[in-house]
């Protein structure tokens, strides 16, 4: 489901922003993972050789895989990778090509509704654990602020309804230059 549409004007304009915010946002996520590993790597050698774990690996791990799904989620959806079952979408595309498109139309709009209803449920929670210095972890031991995970929740949804807009977007534009 790749694109390959040439764009001109504003919206391409706001495409390629997309790509490049969206493709960051996947490489940082990529990134992360990777840091996770040699962490993860570290605390077992240290645990099992020196008897000596590295402090808050597992809340660590929790808050970051939340993290990475986040920074992930936009880019996979724009990419057209994310698992969806379109078999019937398909067959009513084929016999009625504007019923399909109504359906696709229908389907990204509700999932950027869906995302834009998740950060705006968030964004209350993120504001409220700044304010109040929300940590996770045992104090005195290791401690980690919750903040930064939720607004990646609440970066990742927008991020995703851009993705789920411009979709549906590009779609119409497609079936109307048929």
């Amino acid at each position: 489901m790749t694109q390959d549409i040439t764009r001109v004007g504003a919206r391409g304009r706001l495409d390629q922003v997309a790509d490049v915010v969206m493709g960051t946002a996947n490489v940082v996520a990529t990134l992360w993972i990777l840091w996770l590993m040699v962490l993860i790597v570290a605390d077992v050698l240290g645990r099992e050789t020196l008897g000596r774990p590295i402090a808050g690996v597992p809340e660590m791990v929790k808050y970051s895989i939340v993290g990475i799904v986040f920074l992930q989620i936009a880019h996979t959806h724009r990419k057209g990778e994310m698992i969806r079952s379109d078999g019937i979408l398909g067959m009513v595309r084929r016999r009625w090509p504007t019923a399909g498109l109504t359906l696709d139309l229908i389907a990204q709009l509700c999932g950027a509704a869906f995302a834009l209803t998740l950060a705006w449920a968030v964004w209350p929670k993120v504001v409220r654990a700044y304010e109040r210095g929300e940590m996770e972890g045992v104090q005195g031991h290791f401690t980690l602020p919750v903040w930064p995970f939720l607004f990646l929740i609440v970066l990742g949804s927008i991020l995703l309804a851009l993705s789920f807009l411009l979709t549906a977007a590009t779609r119409f534009k497609e079936h109307r230059n048929a």
